[in-house]
C-alpha cells in the first residue's frame, strides 16, 4: 500500500504551493488536465530491485477514481476504486471495503492529486520545442530526488543518490500534459518511471458489484 501510495504522488511530480522558473507553465497543464471532467494515467516503473510495475488510473471528477496495478509478469491484476468516501480493493480474490483508516488515507491522497489548485514544487527549466517519439512537443525537466525508501532503524543510513531527471512533455495545441518520463542521471535513454496522460471519453466507475 505505501509503494502505491508513494507511485501515485510521481505521477504529478512533488507537490506543493510553491513555484519558478519555468514551473508555471507545468502547473498551468496540470491544472488544466484537473479541470477537465477526468483522465487516465498509464505508468510503468522499473525498479533495481522490486522489478517493474505498470499501473493505469482512471479519474471521473471530482471524486471517482478506478486503479489497476500489476507487478512484474505476474497475471495478477491488483484493482482499487474509490468513490467519495468509500474505497474498495481487489487483490485477486474478490471485492472487499477498505477499512476507515485506509480509506481516508487513499481519499485524502486523491483529492490531493486532482485538486486544480495543486502546484509542483519542482523547479522546471523550459527546454522549449523538444522532437519526443516522432512528434514534437513543449518540453520542461526537473531534478527529481530519489525516494527515500524505508530501513531498518538499525540499518546504517544509505548514501544520497544523485537527483534523477524528470522530463514533462505538453501538446503545443490543447495545453495538456502528455508524457511525464523519470530517467537516471548517468542513462537518459533508461526509463525508470513514464507516464502517459490521455482523456478518453468512455471512463465509467462505478461501485463494484
Amino acid at each position: 500500500m505505501k509503494r502505491l501510495m508513494l507511485v501515485a504522488g510521481l505521477l504529478f511530480g512533488m507537490t506543493a504551493t510553491a513555484h519558478a522558473d519555468c514551473s508555471a507553465e507545468v502547473d498551468q497543464a496540470f491544472s488544466k488536465l484537473r479541470g477537465g471532467k477526468g483522465f487516465r494515467v498509464e505508468t510503468k516503473i522499473v525498479h533495481e530491485q522490486q522489478g517493474t510495475l505498470d499501473m493505469t488510473v482512471d479519474y471521473i471528477l471530482p471524486d471517482r477514481m478506478h486503479q489497476r496495478v500489476r507487478m512484474g509478469n505476474s497475471p495478477a491484476l491488483m484493482e482499487t476504486v474509490a468513490i467519495g468516501e468509500k474505497v474498495w480493493s481487489n487483490q485477486g480474490q474478490g471485492w472487499t471495503e477498505v477499512p476507515q483508516n485506509f480509506a481516508e488515507a487513499i481519499v485524502g491522497q486523491l483529492k490531493e492529486q486532482v485538486s486544480p489548485s495543486t502546484k509542483n514544487i519542482l523547479k522546471y527549466e523550459c527546454l522549449g520545442e523538444t522532437e519526443f517519439e516522432g512528434k514534437a512537443y513543449l518540453a520542461y525537466k526537473a531534478a527529481l530526488p530519489v525516494p527515500v525508501e524505508e530501513r531498518p532503524k538499525s540499518a546504517p543510513e544509505a548514501p544520497r543518490q544523485p537527483d534523477n531527471v524528470q522530463t514533462v512533455y505538453i501538446d503545443k495545441e490543447s495545453g495538456l500534459p502528455v508524457r511525464n518520463v523519470v530517467t537516471k542521471p548517468d542513462k537518459p535513454d533508461e526509463r525508470v518511471f513514464d507516464s502517459t496522460f490521455s482523456t478518453p471519453g468512455n471512463v465509467v466507475i462505478n461501485e463494484p458489484g
